[in-house]
């Protein structure tokens, strides 16, 4: 049962709350998960710490060659902030299209991440440009990659009952690099995809000299198609690249059947036009 909403101004403060309540407070930031699981999984919390007057959570910036997003901003700040759509279009466009516009206002980048699941947008498009993420916990900060953040379906290495995500940075945009985001969905809002795909690329005369590739749900964490990645580089992106690229992804993901996204022979087909869409609409956004 919930007796206490606390509103700490720093991360420190958010942390020594947590401590203090060990395992019977956890932080809140959009909500639209958490108060759902609350409601419908019992999820039994005293103590609700919200990040909202943490101001450093709400932040995207530039520091030291890098971009920094807070955990707690919107994915309607993301879809909208010129930082990211300049140097990272793909988050931008995942960003544009979780849930409805009510989602996307309160719903935030971290509990993307903290939630775990193998097809959310926003964690696809970080998975895509490699992105660190910071920390704070009861021992200090620390950072790990995107990738280390994930144990399985629906389980993070984050612990919001004991760890505050403070936010992600990423590499900022080079020339030669572009990026692309893509999905398929039963209906435009208010749905996660049937499959997505999210691409960065880096090209150097005219050649890849860097691929990355991610897709969901096609394992129990966000996918990187790390054989065509490998395959890509140092080639041209021709039309014969592609089509190789398409049939070495169809051949690398392994989807299970779903009732509701569909078979897995239907989903590896998907993937691989997906991944040929993206790589064509990445190589364009390279100047």
């Amino acid at each position: 049962m919930i007796v206490d909403h606390l509103f700490p101004r720093t991360n420190e403060e958010a942390v020594e709350i947590l401590e203090k309540h060990r395992g019977r407070a956890t932080v809140i930031s959009g909500g639209t998960d958490l108060i759902i699981d609350i409601r419908s999984k019992g999820f039994d919390f005293e103590v609700l710490v919200d990040t909202a007057n943490i101001t450093r959570l709400r932040t995207i910036e530039e520091e030291k060659g890098k971009i920094f997003i807070g955990a707690a901003v919107t994915f309607t700040e993301l879809e909208t902030h010129r930082l990211v759509r300049d140097h990272f279009l793909a988050l931008s466009q995942a960003a544009s299209m979780v849930g409805g516009p009510q989602i996307r206002n309160r719903g935030t980048i971290g509990g993307n991440i903290v939630s775990a699941q193998p097809a959310a947008d926003g964690a696809l498009g970080l998975f895509a440009f490699d992105a660190t993420i910071e920390v704070a916990g009861p021992l200090g900060v620390r950072e790990m990659s995107i990738r280390e953040a994930y144990l399985g379906l629906g389980q993070s290495r984050i612990n919001p009952s004991r760890d505050l995500l403070v936010g992600i940075r990423m590499k900022k945009r080079e020339a030669g690099e572009g990026s692309n985001y893509q999905r398929v969905a039963a209906r435009k809002a208010m749905q996660l995809p049937i499959l997505a795909c999210a691409v960065s690329l880096s090209v150097r005369n005219q050649r890849v000299d860097l691929a990355r590739i991610a897709l969901g749900p096609v394992a129990h964490t966000p996918f990187r198609a790390e054989k065509v990645e490998a395959f890509l580089k140092g080639r041209l992106l021709e039309e014969e690249t592609l089509q190789e690229a398409e049939e070495i992804v169809s051949e690398d993901v392994n989807p299970r059947d779903s009732k509701l996204r569909g078979s897995r022979d239907y989903r590896k087909k998907l993937a691989a036009v997906l991944v040929k869409r993206g790589l064509r609409e990445a190589a364009r956004e390279t100047p």
